[in-house]
């Protein structure tokens, strides 16, 4: 690799870690938080993180560049919705929102008997936060495979 691309790739590469920085939230103004926690489960630290959590995930951009002072650039906004999307995929750990166990099974026998038509079926029909079955797909993937390479083999 030519050592003008390295360069330039080290550049964008901290480039991108100095706009991602400047879009954490930094805010002067007092929030009411209190509203975001509905879970007596965890500590009273736990549940004011999660109240952050849910009022950082829900906020809006214009809501999100009022707080900041000024308006956002097309990449801070870009990273302003990453990090929403972040923190939203941390909150389902804390709610236990996600996928059953039988509807894991059933996409992992889905990618064992249907093998690559499950993964584009999955990848097509699988909203945002089904995301997590797409692994149990690919774990049946593999198995449709080993199925076909010991047939291949035997014959």
């Amino acid at each position: 690799m030519p050592a003008h691309r390295i360069i330039l790739t080290l550049i964008a590469i901290l480039a991108l870690n100095l706009f991602s920085q400047r879009s954490i939230a930094i805010s002067t103004t007092a929030l009411n938080f209190t509203e975001f926690t509905n879970n007596q489960s965890h500590s009273s630290k736990d549940n004011w993180r999660i109240s952050q959590m849910r009022f950082y995930a829900s906020l809006s951009l214009k809501d999100y560049e009022k707080l900041r002072g000024k308006k956002l650039n097309f990449v801070e906004k870009q990273l302003f919705k990453i990090s929403q999307h972040r923190m939203k995929n941390m909150l389902k750990a804390y709610e236990g929102d996600g996928p059953t166990t039988i509807q894991k099974i059933s996409w992992l026998l889905k990618g064992l008997l249907l093998g690559p038509i499950a993964l584009i079926l999955g990848y097509i029909f699988l909203k945002d936060e089904e995301r997590e079955l797409i692994k149990w797909i690919w774990f049946g993937f593999i198995g449709f495979v080993a199925i076909v390479i010991a047939i291949l083999v035997t014959m």
